[in-house]
């Protein structure tokens, strides 16, 4: 983020005092293409299917993006019977992709493909990491894996969690010697592991047990020996039935927050569709896949967000996202945007495509423009009231959407008297869409007037600090800038 004043966001209610006819939302992510970046588009890919768990980074020390996907191939038609491989990629601008021919596992009789890690039974989730404190070169990049053998089947959905380590992200080493697994409960979801600065710890999200799709937490002082995992998002009564099961999360750490990004998997009763199929008369969200937000200001105490509305949405039907889409590992700024990889599919949750059409898969790119997270937002008119924050008057800015609207602002001492000269009339309209517009007033200001006696002098001592009303008409704000 380029900005060097004080930015109030609305993530959480700390800089709310009242909201009277607006509420918090989501805008979603715009993606970039209706087409998937990356698709099976090479020889070495015909018997593949593109997973859906993804790992993306753009390495500021070589200057260009890196990909770790998984990818499968079929084991058997029984269901779930699959193993699942890692393949890498790269890229110049994040758009344009190319999968070098690595030679290093051999598939289908060959090693002309990109794959950097070998199929495993089960082994889908791979998460993959960039170490920003690592000493230990060969340890720079860090992997954890699952994995499942046949002769484990007995034991039902049960995948050990090990890890690897690499020091270019091509070449892996798998430590020996009763290391492995380094969590035995093992998980079955994307294994999101990050360096927190904050808890001076690493921490990974995964799957509780045995199996429940809720989210927890372990912690780690070196990436090998991990806590018990503890909860840290469930579903509650507030989430309607069919968004009981949460089945992965990932975050980025985004200036005073630990932003999530869960995927919710919208079903009444898997068991039973697992059994049957999906129907016409059944609604357009059954089996679907998407993803909501969650945030926390410690990184353990995690809060849903934005009134539970979707930041990655499923395409219409037809486009090869209409079914699922999924986070990756870990968002991450670029510029001055949020940039989120997630993978794409036809095809619902253990579902064929509704229509019939044939199963497709990719990975593409979804965009949130800077600190656009939640909104406040109103179809008519609306007010919004903040606590008494440290505004300087002349220098305050808005990260707002107005089209076919209008929004106007309103300063306010502690006792909820209009400051003279920054009055809703003193202020100019906006009416645009920017993420950075500077609140314009009319006129000249002046000090604000008649106070006296025991107010006038905590309103002497409180200077620079004042409520900000800002009056929304069909319009979203999204974050107050003082100070730029």
């Amino acid at each position: 983020m380029t900005d060097k004043g004080t930015a109030y966001l609305f993530i959480d209610d700390i800089h709310i005092e009242s909201l009277e006819g607006a509420a918090k939302g989501i805008v979603p992510a715009q993606k970039v293409s209706d087409q998937p970046l990356i698709d099976r588009d090479e020889p070495w890919e015909a018997e593949w299917t593109i997973g859906s768990y993804i790992n993306v980074i753009y390495d500021n020390e070589e200057n260009m993006f890196k990909m770790w996907y998984g990818v499968g191939r079929k084991l058997s038609d029984a269901r779930g019977e699959q193993a699942d491989g890692l393949a890498y990629a790269v890229s110049q601008d994040g758009y344009h992709w190319e999968k070098p021919v690595l030679n290093l596992v051999e598939d289908n009789g060959s090693k002309a493909n990109n794959l950097v890690f070998p199929m495993f039974r089960w082994g889908a989730g791979t998460g993959v990491m960039k170490d920003p404190i690592e000493l230990d070169p060969a340890k720079r990049y860090k992997m954890l894996f699952m994995f499942q053998s046949a002769s484990m089947r007995f034991a039902g959905i049960v995948q050990p969690v090990c890890v690897a380590y690499s020091s270019d992200g091509i070449h892996w080493n798998v430590p020996q010697r009763w290391l492995n697994p380094v969590i035995p409960e093992g998980s079955d979801t994307h294994l999101a592991a990050y360096w927190d600065p904050n808890l001076h710890k690493y921490a990974v999200y995964l799957r509780g047990r045995p199996n429940v799709r809720i989210i927890c937490m372990s912690e780690s002082d070196d990436f090998e020996s991990w806590t018990p995992r503890k909860i840290i998002v469930q579903p509650d009564a507030q989430d309607p039935p069919q968004d009981h099961e949460f089945y992965g999360m990932s975050s980025l750490a985004y200036r005073d927050f630990r932003v999530g990004f869960l995927s919710v998997f919208h079903t009444l009763n898997e068991g039973w569709i697992a059994q049957n199929q999906i129907e016409p008369w059944m609604p357009d969200w059954m089996n679907q896949m998407d993803v909501q937000l969650t945030y926390s200001k410690d990184g353990r105490t995690w809060h849903r967000a934005g009134g539970r509305e979707r930041i990655l949405v499923c395409g219409p039907r037809g486009s090869f996202d209409s079914g699922c889409v999924y986070p990756p590992h870990a968002p991450f700024v670029r510029g001055e945007e949020i940039w989120v990889y997630y993978g794409g599919s036809n095809d619902l949750h253990g579902e064929p495509p509704r229509d019939g059409e044939p199963v497709r898969r990719g990975i593409s790119l979804a965009k949130i423009q800077k600190d656009r997270l939640v909104c406040l937002r109103t179809e008519q008119e609306g007010l919004v009231t903040t606590v008494p924050l440290s505004i300087e008057p002349d220098s305050l800015w808005i990260n707002a959407d107005a089209i076919g609207g209008s929004l106007q602002v309103e300063l306010v001492d502690p006792f909820d008297r209009v400051i003279s000269g920054f009055s809703k009339d003193d202020c100019v309209p906006f009416t645009g869409d920017a993420t950075e517009h500077r609140v314009r007033w009319k006129g000249d200001r002046r000090a604000a007037a008649g106070t006296s006696g025991l107010e006038d002098k905590m309103v002497s001592q409180s200077a620079g600090t004042f409520k900000v009303k800002v009056y929304l008409n069909n319009a979203k704000l999204f974050a107050l800038y003082t100070g730029k």
